[in-house]
């Protein structure tokens, strides 16, 4: 190309480069490019700098070839310096929808500034964008909106970046500015609005709920869940009562009801989110009047995927909520209400998180239904001849029995199961599989929120259900009642407190829990800076302690495949292949050690092994007149020595605690263990030596000597000896009649973990493979 023409061609390129033709720019930018690379050292930084400022203006308009040439620039340091290498990394790391948006935004400002003003005053923006929107009361409200976020004076910078993240995802309308309230409303008292404009008053309501729940609901449910908070009121309350079947009682519990909340107010965050895109495609339509490059399928598909985050909340707590529920105690849960929940949530996310209900989402929820009528008909009454005909559509026609408890049923119910991923599969691979995160992700919450109504239904009786419907009817009438009672209560409740002496008890108990809470909040105690200085020191010390806590977990024994065989071994049996003396029977002998064992003996006696009380230790650091205050307070008093209902030793006691000074004591806080000597009659006596827990003390003193006894005990020790050694599980008095419960049976730790994991398991697997694979162990 000739000198002439090339210096002809340049001065067009920058002419139309000056008003915005990225084309141009481009070739302005290889333009000066080409000559920094055949230019001196000085040629280059100069010809450099010029050609990343013009690739930089026509990155920001989305060109993607610019892109390319800046990551270049980037990697050869050509023309690249300290004061544009922010605007090429923002340049590089933004997407080509955000900064078409941001263009489309530009251009829009320099229609709605038509005086060409640096700065618009509030007045003049609400004046322009009326003439703008041209009576469309979406667009107006909508750019009003951006417009109060924005504050009294307005600039292109500001108009820009506030449009682009209200259609990112990022930015939401407040309840003012999305409110499409009249003058009237506005302006009328709190009465006139609940009593003259009572809708627009439950929309207001609606809005302003869905919002916080949106925005707070899901910190709300996590400061719920205790971190760091181990006090000294749990020590004096619960410990002496915390065993392994109180554990599996309580924590499937709070479990429960922590991730049955977190789902729920995820939910809500979709269905706000949802609200927000139909906002931002709306705002996308009118961008694209002012740049035809903006592609409104691509921010819808941008804005999606911004919004995530409650749906993999949703679906990490939802094996959590399936485990919990499998471990719980049902007669703490609603299941009947639960139920009724999950049906509504399952029926509004189908109508509110779909765009179009097509084919393939009719069918899945089809199939979903004949999958479910096993679960519905389970219990259906027998009717002649109906009975028959609904066996068709919800047994399997046959069972495949696979070993180790597993089944596969091949039926009407299990192929539509095996119809549903199939369909997912389709809906997920429409639009370039964008229908990953635009349709399938949504569906699925419905989808499982059908599940979990499923899962609930047998644990629900017809009056539950009917209750939890009406009751879900009535709750805006409910609330306001039920607010007023608990308030009521609460004063009531306060006002009995102060009548009675645990009121002291708990006003101490706070003052200790308020030690250990102070000591926690360390970024109000030494301000943020210091408290950022130690978060990495937090974090450490949290995954050290999360791994010390999950080693054991990885080495518990899981339960075998097999079923194991009923063992009965009598006393007969064990002493013709225990008792007599010699090396090689002792050393056949331990292959019983750890099996249960049902015998029956005569009671001899019993002796405390050991006493364990946690909270004298405590008391000892405390001022001696603090911690009489404290034994007091949380223990029992010996009262008046002279009480005629005590008896002769205990009024001894009594004269002897008070000649010392003690007038309460903690033994009600004492765990104990005891040693149990049965007589075991065959070819002469014996005695055998029985470990008991805590659990007994009540039963061992209600019984007698020779009081004939049937025991299950553990083979722990000195097997083959004359005094073997077991630990108690279960015993009763099979010649009278105790007055304590007669029969009481103590499980191992080990036992109540297994049991729970393998119902846990059963559970899990069923809620996501059945009718199609079941696990019944």
């Amino acid at each position: 190309m000739a000198e002439g023409d090339t210096s002809e061609n340049l001065q067009e390129w920058q002419k139309l480069a000056s008003r915005g033709d990225e084309k141009s720019q481009v070739l302005l930018g290889e333009h000066y490019l080409k000559l920094a690379d055949i230019g001196t050292d000085e040629n280059r930084q100069k010809y450099g700098k010029t050609a990343v400022t013009w690739l930089i203006e026509a990155s920001k308009q989305g060109n993607e070839k610019a892109d390319e040439l800046l990551k270049k620039c980037l990697q050869t340091k050509t023309g690249v310096d300290d004061s544009n290498r922010e605007v090429i990394d923002w340049c590089l790391e933004t997407t080509d929808v955000e900064k078409k948006i941001r263009r489309a935004a530009r251009n829009m400002f320099q229609v709605i500034n038509g005086t060409h003003q640096e700065v618009l005053s509030r007045a003049e923006y609400i004046q322009s964008v009326k003439k703008l929107a041209g009576g469309d009361k979406l667009e107006e409200k909508l750019l009003l909106a951006a417009g109060k976020k924005i504050g009294d004076k307005i600039s292109e910078t500001e108009f820009v970046k506030v449009l682009s993240k209200k259609i990112q995802g990022q930015i939401t309308l407040s309840p003012d500015e999305s409110s499409e309230m009249s003058v009237e409303y506005k302006h009328a008292g709190l009465y006139e609005k609940i009593t003259k404009y009572p809708k627009e008053t439950a929309v207001a309501l609606y809005e302003t709920s869905l919002e916080y729940v949106s925005k707070e609901g899901l910190d709300f449910v996590m400061k719920m869940i205790p971190s760091n908070q181990i006090y000294l009121l749990s020590v004096f309350f619960i410990y002496s009562f915390i065993s392994a079947a109180l554990i599996f009682q309580v924590v499937p519990l709070v479990i429960f009801y922590l991730t049955l909340s977190v789902m729920g107010v995820t939910t809500l965050q979709m269905f706000y989110k949802k609200k927000k895109l139909n906002e931002a495609s709306k705002l996308a339509n009118i961008l694209k009047t002012y740049d035809v490059g903006v592609d409104v399928e691509q921010t819808k598909s941008q804005f999606t995927w911004n919004s995530l985050a409650p749906y993999l909340v949703f679906f990490g707590a939802l094996p959590l909520l399936v485990v919990s529920f499998s471990l719980s105690n049902k007669n703490y849960i609603p299941c009947s209400e639960i139920c009724v929940l999950c049906g509504v949530l399952s029926a509004i996310c189908f109508v509110a998180l779909s765009d179009s209900y097509d084919l393939l989402t009719l069918l899945s929820l089809f199939c979903n239904f004949l999958s479910a009528l096993p679960t519905f008909f389970h219990h259906f009454p027998q009717i002649p001849f109906l009975t028959k005909m609904l066996h068709i559509f919800t047994d399997a026609l046959f069972t495949i029995p696979c070993g180790s408890g597993f089944q596969i049923h091949v039926g009407i119910p299990s192929i539509a199961y095996l119809l549903i991923p199939l369909v997912f599969i389709i809906m997920a691979a429409q639009k370039s599989w964008k229908g990953v995160y635009r349709v399938l992700v949504p569906h699925l919450v419905c989808y499982f929120w059908f599940n979990l109504m499923l899962s609930f239904f047998p644990f629900s009786t017809w009056k539950g259900l009917i209750r939890g419907t009406l009751g879900y009817f009535f709750l805006p009438f409910l609330i306001p009642v039920a607010l007023l009672l608990t308030l009521g209560s609460l004063i009531y409740g306060f006002y009995c407190l102060l009548q009675t002496q645990i009121f002291g008890k708990l006003f101490i108990t706070l003052i200790f829990a308020a030690v250990p809470l102070l000591l926690t909040q360390t970024k109000v105690l030494i301000g943020k800076k210091m408290d950022s200085k130690l978060k990495s020191v937090k974090v450490i010390i949290m995954v050290i302690f999360g791994i010390l806590a999950l080693l054991p977990l990885i080495f518990i024994r899981l339960p075998s495949a097999k079923s194991p065989k009923s063992f009965n071994l009598t006393y007969a049996e064990y002493h013709d292949f225990c008792g007599s003396t010699g090396l090689p029977k002792s050393l056949r002998c331990l292959h019983l050690q750890g099996q249960k064992v049902t015998w029956k003996g005569k009671y001899s006696r019993s002796e405390i092994k050991s006493v364990t009380n946690t909270i004298e230790p405590l008391l000892a650091a405390f001022p001696g007149f603090i911690a009489n205050e404290i034994r007091c307070l949380y223990g029992q008093k010996f009262g008046k020595c002279n009480d005629p209902e005590k008896t002769e030793s205990e009024q001894k006691l009594c004269a002897m605690m008070d000649d010392l000074g003690h007038e309460c004591h903690l033994r009600n806080f004492d765990t104990y263990t005891f040693e149990v000597y049965i007589i075991l009659e065959y070819q002469g006596f014996i005695f055998a030596e029985l470990d008991a827990g805590h659990s007994f003390k009540e039963t061992l003193v209600a019984l007698k000597d020779d009081d004939e006894v049937e025991f299950t005990a553990t083979l722990v020790k000195d097997l083959g000896t004359r005094q073997p050694k077991l630990i108690l599980r279960q015993i009763t008095c099979t010649s009278r009649a105790l007055d304590v419960m007669a029969r009481l049976e103590e499980e191992s730790v080990e036992e109540i973990l297994m049991r729970e994991l393998n119902n846990a398991i059963m559970v899990t697997f069923n809620f996501f493979w059945y009718p199609l694979v079941e696990y019944a162990p």
